[in-house]
Formats: structure tokens, sequence, C-alpha cells
């Protein structure tokens, strides 16, 4: 019995509940604002009433995005019962600020059947209010062009003139369709007479960039805030404050296309310089030893990403390994400056004189109306050749003295008068020189008999071809070690060290080894290791492939080698 009793007690609140909102309805919808008329760049508030049930959210201000800009919706609810009689009352709050002067129509608002009443405003521009009678808070915009090119930076100034104090507030940017705004550098805050008022200035600068040519407007920037009302009507510590929104004045520009005799990629600017740094500095360089140049190209008044890539080419004789390149954008002086340098590693594999071609970025003086371009001069360098190639190429050989160059010698003159003593001592000396002599040779003819005994018996020595191998062995080693490593800089060396065991050389350069050898696939392997190196794709090269490619080289010359130590004798009994 309980349970049906709890049965029927449920389903009666259910129904009621549904009753209820059967006939839940609206008696009443208006809409009113706080003025009329209204400055363009003041806020209203618009009020819509409902009396009765109705949702939260059945209030829908889209309408009003034509001719206002609309802000946040807040929403009230009240119930009040008199006599048992209830009543529902709800309210939504909106701000609005009008796009532009001019007489304009609220619209009437529908909700759950019951309609609203339309409602006329006036909007009167900024300069219609009275003559001396200054406002407390406002907003101005100015910008330096109404005239500016595609892609050319507007400098866009926002002031925000305070008569009284802040609470608290906030400060939006200025909105353009087909552009990018961004501030540029930081809030100024100054204090200024206006109309004979004084006012507290907070100005902030952005940096308009339009992406597309046309006639547009810049929308202004919304400030919205709590200001403090008269403080002679304050109580003890707590002030009354007043919400505002102030909205600032549009602005109207002209954005030109790109010239039809402009080439390349679009740079519009007042000033651009393309710079050069070169490691080492001076003009003189060495065959295999790394060269750094680094291009640096600077614009004023456009941002990074506008900046093009630095065309530079490079003579056959060098090889060239580009790293991923930097671009930044600076604040000066509100205006931008963008940067981009590209750092270049570049490796000479000839001698001689190199000519580096000159470089040239073209870009459009916004000032003059000219296409110019930013240069840099042909320039000359001299690669030496590496110190290994210099010091085989000085030295000469040792100069044997000729038959002709002892024949020419002087003979030394005997005199007529030649005294007796002196003969006397020279026959002394002679006869000592004789005795000296004869030891001497008797020693040479026993080292002589001595030697040809030991020439006749069967002798193992070791050959300089087998000292090169045992080098060659403890470089090829050490190579191998590296290459499991992975690093560049211990490779290249120890490959370096190995490449002149092989080939019996001495402190040859890897470039003259290369040319020596013209193997192709060992030449493919040293470009990975200077990519590898000198490259930011650092991550693609692959040890299995340069082991394998070296060791096919080194059976390759290591069976030459043994091929003509085996001939060797043959041409020796000859």
């Amino acid at each position: 019995m309980k349970f049906y009793t709890r049965y029927l007690f449920r389903s009666l609140l259910l129904f009621g509940a549904l009753t209820t909102l059967a006939f839940a309805q609206v008696d009443e919808l208006s809409a009113t604002v706080d003025k009329n008329p209204v400055l363009a760049d003041e806020s209203i508030t618009l009020s819509v009433v409902a009396v009765g049930d109705t949702s939260r959210d059945a209030f829908d201000p889209t309408p009003l995005n034509a001719d206002f800009i609309v802000g946040r919706t807040s929403v009230s609810s009240q119930t009040k019962m008199i006599n048992f009689d209830t009543t529902h009352t709800t309210v939504w709050t909106t701000a609005l600020i009008p796009r532009k002067p001019g007489r304009f129509i609220i619209p009437s608002f529908t909700v759950e059947g019951k309609s609203s009443a339309p409602i006329n405003m006036m909007v009167l521009p900024v300069t219609a209010r009275q003559g001396t009678q200054g406002r407390d808070v406002y907003v101005t915009t100015s910008i330096d062009t109404k005239e500016t090119y595609l892609q050319q930076q507007i400098r866009y100034t926002v002031k925000l003139l305070l008569a009284r104090d802040l609470q608290r507030g906030s400060l939006s940017a200025p909105t353009l369709d087909n552009g990018e705004i961004r501030q540029i550098g930081k809030d100024a805050e100054y204090n200024d007479i206006v109309d004979g008022k004084r006012y507290r200035v907070i100005e902030r600068t952005f940096a308009v960039i339009p992406q597309k040519s046309g006639t547009f407007t810049i929308q202004g920037p919304v400030f919205e805030g709590e200001v403090v009302q008269d403080r002679q009507q304050s109580f003890g510590f707590f002030s009354r404050s007043k919400t505002i929104s102030r909205v600032g004045p549009p602005q109207e520009i002209t954005v030109k296309p790109i010239p039809q005799n402009y080439t390349g990629t679009w740079l519009p600017s007042d000033y651009v310089e393309l710079h050069e740094e070169w490691q080492p500095t001076d003009n003189q360089f060495t065959v295999g030893e790394p060269i750094t140049r680094t291009l640096t190209l600077t614009a004023v008044g456009v941002d990074e990403a506008q900046l093009p890539e630095i065309n530079s080419q490079y003579p056959q004789s060098v090889k060239v390994y580009p790293n991923q390149a930097n671009t930044t954008t600076i604040e000066k002086d509100n205006t931008l400056i963008a940067q981009r340098t590209e750092t270049i590693a570049i490796i000479p594999s000839q001698a001689g004189e190199i000519t580096f071609a000159e470089v040239k970025v073209p870009w459009f003086n916004i000032v003059s109306g000219q296409v110019e371009y930013a240069t840099l001069p042909e320039r000359s360098v001299t690669v030496l050749p590496s110190k290994s190639d210099a010091s085989l190429a000085n030295m000469t050989p040792p100069q044997i003295p000729t038959q002709t160059d002892v024949i020419s010698a002087p003979a030394p003159k005997v005199g007529l008068n030649t005294a007796t003593p002196q003969v006397s001592v020279n026959s002394k000396w002679w006869s000592w020189s004789s005795w000296v002599l004869l030891f001497l040779w008797l020693i040479t003819l026993a080292g002589w008999v001595i030697h040809v005994n030991r020439a006749s018996r069967p002798t193992i020595k070791e050959s300089p071809v087998s000292s090169a191998i045992l080098s060659e062995k403890k470089a090829w080693k050490i190579l191998l070690n590296a290459s499991t490593k992975q690093d560049s800089n211990v490779i290249v060396p120890a490959l370096n060290n190995w490449l002149n065991a092989l080939c019996n050389q001495t402190n040859h350069s890897l470039a003259q080894l290369q040319r020596d050898l013209h193997h192709q696939p060992l030449n493919n392997e040293i470009n990975k290791l200077y990519a590898n190196k000198f490259s930011p794709s650092a991550h693609q090269w692959q040890s299995e492939q340069f082991i394998a490619t070296v060791t096919a080289l080194r059976k390759q010359l290591l069976g030459k080698q043994k091929s003509a130590d085996t001939l060797a004798p043959l041409y020796q009994s000859k």
C-alpha cells in the first residue's frame, strides 16, 4: 500500500511541473535605452524586460551587430509574490556602441510570442558636443598616413583621456579586415590640458599592416572601465563608481596595389640594407678549410615574414653548406625593424683566385616611389694550397757540385821564394796525414769484408711497405671507432689520417686526397659528412653506408699495393 501511495505522489508532482511549463508564457516585453541621443563614441545601455516565465537564453542580440558594437549581455531574474500572486521578471542588459553617426533603429525583439517596440536612435558626431563643456572620458585615434602601399606599416596612435579617477579598465586593439595589427612599444602616460580641462592621458601605438589593396576602415578600439563618481558623494572609504564604455573614431585608409614594374618578392620600406661578414676576415683562404659567410638583410617598417630569401650564387670550385635562416622583428622608435640572417659554410676545393658574384635584393622605396636594390659588390679572394701541398712545393733537391765546379776552383799558388822551414813543416804534416789515411783505409776494408759476409747470408728485413701497412691498420681502427660516434668533427680528421696512411702520404689535405683518388662514392660520403657538420640536416647521415664505402676503397687499394709488392723483386733483379 505504501508503494502505491509513493508512486501516486510522485506522479502528481510530475504532472504539476509539466502543467506549469505548459502554461509558462511572457505577459509583457519591453526595451529601453539609458540615453538618446548619444555621441558616436559613447556607449548605450539597452535593457530588455520580460514579465512572465521565460528562459534566460531567450534573448538574441545578433540583429544589433549591423549598426552597433555589441558588448556582453548580463541576465538577472526576480520573482515577486503578493497575496499568492507570483510575478516573474527577467532583465537582459547589453552595452551598445554606435559604429558611426546617424539615425538608427533598434529593432523589436520577440520572446515567447511577445514583441517589444522598436527604438529610434540619434547618434551625433563627436564634434557636436557643447562648446566649452569637455567630456570626462573619451578616446582619440590618429594615423601617420591615409594612403599606403600593400603590406606597408601604418603607425596608429590611440589616446585615452581621463578627467576622473580610474578604478579599472581595459582598452582593446583596433580592427581591420584583411590586415594585421600589433602593439609596438609600451604605453606612455602623461598629463595634458585639452579645451581648458586637465586630463590624464594614456597613449598606445599600434602597427597596422594591410594585406589587401583597396579602401578600408580601421575600426577604433573600445575602452571599458569603471570611473569614480563625485568624491563628495562617497561614504567613508568607499566611493561610488560608474561603468562606462568608449570607442575611438574610425579611420579611412586607401591601400595601393603592387606597381606593375616591380619584380621579385614585394618589400615596401623606406630603408633596406644588406650586410655581410666573413670568418676569417682576410681575403686569403686555404683549400679544405671552412669559411663562414654571414648575410644580414635589414628592412624598416615591415614584419620578418615579409623578408625574402637572399639569393647568393657561388662558383663550382667551392662547396656550399647553408644553415637555417634566422629572422626576427624588433621595435625601435615606434617602428618595426625586421632582420633576416643567413649563414653559409664555404669550403674551397681548388687553389687560385675565386670571385663571388654580386648579391642583389630588390625593394620598393615608399618615399620616392621607385624600385631600388640592396647590393653587395662582387668580391675576389685568393685560395692558397693546403699546408701540406705548400711544404711539398717548397722542397728543392740538394745541389751536387759538378765537375766544372771542381775544375774551376782556383789552385793554390806556389811562390818561388818559399822559405826552407815552411817546406819541412809541410813535409812533416804530409807524412802524418798519410799514416792517418792508411789507417782509415784499412778500417774501411775490414768493414767491407764483414758486410760482404753478412750480405751472403739470407736475411729477412722489414720493408717500408710493411711498416706503412702497420700504420694504416692503426689509422683504420681509429676511423672505425670514430664512425660509431656519429660525430663529423671526429670522423673528418680520422678519415684524413687514414687516407694519408693508405696512400703512403704525409699531411695531405682531404681535398688533395680526393683529387688524387678520383673515387666518386668516397666524394659523396665526404659531402654528406660536410653537410652533417655545417648544415642543420645532421640526422640524415648514416654511418653504415660510410663504412661500406671506405671498406670497399680499402680493399681495392690494398689489393693493388699487394700486387705491386709481389712484382717488385722481378724489377730489382734486372
